[in-house]
């Protein structure tokens, strides 16, 4: 209850606070609101647009870089897979390599003799150790040493690799070392039949590689990740990352993907915009997480720069908004001065305002329209004057039907005083259509004016006899119903004046009244000559006149179209169906009316 209160309040409020504003204000306040709507967005339009592009752009030249740097990587640790399989293209290596019974000195100091060959063919290598697995025996230099030695014990990690290694499509393995960026390359030996495996090869490679990653993304706060086919961090260009193992794959599989379909990822509190791409051989992969803050930062200037340019086109917009208001309404003021004078009483002087052709054309029409009044002022005294006139003529035109109306009931009289029924009736349904026409009720009840009807076909079949039958149909329930007086009376008029036209002797009228859905459905049917199309098109053609100008474009259907149009304010209808030398109907519908007539 208190909600609808308040809202009515505040609606006579605004309305009250409208018309104490003038127009020029209100349209500048709406100008100026629309303008700001409408800046504001396309400022923000612009800059979401820029930082859309400025991230694709991002985006795009990453993975190019990523892609590059992927290839690289391919190519080399297919190289290297390359150099490990080196062994096995001696056959006096292999059989050492596949021999599961204890070598012989020559044996071992072959097997020496050309892993220190292979060794020295390189130089990104720092370790390199063959681990035979028959013989439980490892041949190689680590940490540093001088000579190629053997130790029969198994590198450290060699059992978790050599498991990798067999799962591994290229039989390799890559795992991060403890100092630096260095990599572990780990790489299976075996024999094609049953693909058992008879040796791993360890390599301890330098950073050479790890740098050239890193100093390729150290700028602007970017991390690089390189993750193993296992996503083992393998190495990162930042320190903590590795500690941070599980908090970083838990951020990759939580990632967001973007209305701008980019993808972003939320790692250490902070967002990264993050571009990834994998190898299919290798399994490898390389993450770049580029924190969002950074691409906030290069368009910050940008951004400045749209926000100034827009404030100043919202200002110089305002400005010719403005102006251009003053400009309409100032001709608008002038012409309410000059209407409250003239509503003062000042109807002599006229006001000639300019600025385009509405103005004018106002300016124009309301010198127009106070000419026009002072015209009709002078007027209303000769008006005066013959008001009196008027009323007497207006009395006497009353006197006369009633003077005729008792003339008829006195010749009525005489006629049944000399034995004359005949004459009598016909006088009697004379002076009852004439009083029923005199009377100045606008409605009444159906079964009144269907007793009118009767009177004027009984008058009708004393002229025409034999030629003109009559029948109806009233629904009962419709009888109090009220219609428009001389309604039903002109469609039975019109069916014989226009019915019987031509070559037609005879002519049958029925008329029907129905009750349907609240509304009186009125049919006045006759076998006539019917409508010709011309004629029924001038028919329709008067009822447009009269509905849309209230001139008179005929008389009876128009008149009866017209008075009905003005008597409801439900829909109410005439309608014409017709054929040619067939029939005429005409539908009558009229929202039912119950009660009292009234004038």
């Amino acid at each position: 209850m208190r909600q609808p209160i308040l809202k009515k309040k505040l609606k006579t409020y605004c309305k009250t606070l409208l018309n104490r504003t003038a127009l020029w204000m209100q349209l500048t306040i709406f100008m100026v609101l629309i303008t700001t709507l409408v800046a504001g967005y396309l400022i923000y339009k612009d800059y979401t647009s820029t930082r859309n592009l400025t991230i694709n752009n991002q985006i795009s030249t990453t993975d190019k870089i990523l892609s590059l740097e992927l290839e690289n990587l391919d190519n080399y640790l297919q190289d290297l897979a390359n150099f490990c399989i080196q062994p096995y293209y001696d056959s006096r290596f292999t059989r050492i390599v596949e021999q599961d019974t204890p070598l012989t000195s020559d044996q071992l100091s072959y097997a020496k003799q050309q892993m220190f060959y292979y060794y020295y063919t390189r130089n990104d290598i720092l370790d390199y150790e063959l681990y035979l697995i028959h013989q439980d025996l490892s041949i190689g230099r680590t940490n540093g040493q001088q000579h190629i030695i053997t130790q029969e014990v198994a590198p450290e990690g060699v059992s978790e690799a050599l498991i990798d290694c067999e799962e591994s499509s290229m039989n390799h393995s890559i795992k991060a070392s403890d100092s630096s960026e260095s990599l572990i390359y780990y790489h299976s030996l075996f024999q094609i039949k049953g693909k058992i495996s008879q040796a791993i090869v360890r390599l301890k490679l330098d950073d050479t590689y790890a740098k050239q990653l890193i100093e390729n993304h150290s700028e602007h706060g970017e991390i690089i990740v390189f993750l193993n086919d296992k996503e083992e961090i393998i190495f990162s260009n930042h320190s903590d990352l590795p500690d941070n193992h599980e908090a970083f794959l838990r951020a990759l599989s939580n990632r967001q993907k973007q209305a701008e379909n980019h993808e972003t990822v939320q790692f250490m509190g902070q967002p990264f915009l993050i571009v990834e791409t994998s190898s299919k051989t290798t399994g490898i992969h390389l993450v770049s997480l580029t924190p969002l803050s950074y691409i906030d930062s290069q368009i910050g200037k940008l951004r400045q720069s749209i926000i100034v340019s827009g404030i100043w086109v919202w200002l110089f917009t305002i400005l010719l908004i403005y102006m251009l208001l003053r400009l309409l309404t100032i001709p608008l003021r002038a012409l309410t001065n000059q209407m409250q004078k003239t509503g003062e009483g000042d109807f002599h002087t006229r006001i000639n305002v300019e600025g385009s052709t509405e103005i004018r054309g106002l300016s124009d029409n309301f010198n127009s329209m106070v000419s026009h009044i002072d015209q009709l002022i002078k007027r209303t005294y000769v008006a005066e004057l013959s008001e009196k006139d008027a009323k007497l003529a207006a009395l006497e035109a009353q006197l006369n039907p009633h003077f005729l109306y008792n003339t008829l009931q006195a010749v009525s009289t005489e006629a049944l005083i000399n034995d004359q029924p005949q004459i009598h009736k016909m006088v009697t349904s004379l002076a009852s259509n004439l009083r029923y026409t005199i009377k100045g009720d606008t409605l009444v009840p159906l079964k009144q004016e269907m007793s009118y009807v009767n009177d004027y076909i009984f008058l009708q079949k004393i002229r025409m006899d034999e030629a003109l039958t009559f029948s109806s149909d009233v629904d009962p329930a419709t009888e109090n119903c009220l219609i428009p007086k001389i309604s039903i009376q002109t469609l039975v008029e019109n069916s014989i004046i226009h019915g019987k036209s031509g070559n037609a002797d005879k002519i049958h009228i029925e008329v029907s009244a129905q009750y349907h859905d609240n509304n009186i459905i009125i049919i006045v049917r006759d076998n006539g000559c019917g409508i010709a199309p011309q004629q029924l098109d001038k028919l329709y053609a008067d009822f447009d006149l009269q509905k849309n100008t209230g001139k008179y474009g005929g008389i009876g259907l128009a008149n009866l179209h017209s008075r009905i149009q003005l008597l409801y304010d439900k829909p109410a209808s005439l309608e014409i169906h017709t054929q040619e030398t067939q029939y005429t109907e005409i539908v009558l519908t009229l929202p039912v009316m119950k009660g009292v007539p009234y004038v």
